[in-house]
């Protein structure tokens, strides 16, 4: 699957994407989790809370819908998928 790191995400995984086998992350909490190991603290702070939980201010879209329509983080992934994952971002 196609996963795509934007805002505060994109500097935090040093890159725009990456290629990732859903069968290393078969739902978006496992991705998320797989981020974290392969990308470190600076990820963690982006995509968990303090008791590591996927943050709920994060917004992922799986194939340009949000997950909150979906399953949340239960959400089945496949290699076909694309996973944008975007920092909160505030402003006006």
């Amino acid at each position: 699957m196609r996963v795509k790191f934007f805002f505060f995400v994109r500097r935090a995984a040093g890159t725009d994407a990456i290629d990732v086998p859903a069968s290393t992350a078969p739902d978006v909490q496992s991705l998320m989790h797989m981020l974290v190991q392969k990308y470190g603290p600076a990820m963690r702070d982006e995509v968990m809370d303090e008791r590591g939980a996927v943050r709920r201010d994060l917004n992922i879209l799986v194939n340009g819908r949000n997950i909150e329509f979906l399953d949340g983080v239960q959400t089945r992934l496949v290699d076909t998928d694309v996973v944008s994952v975007l920092s909160p971002v505030a402003g006006g």
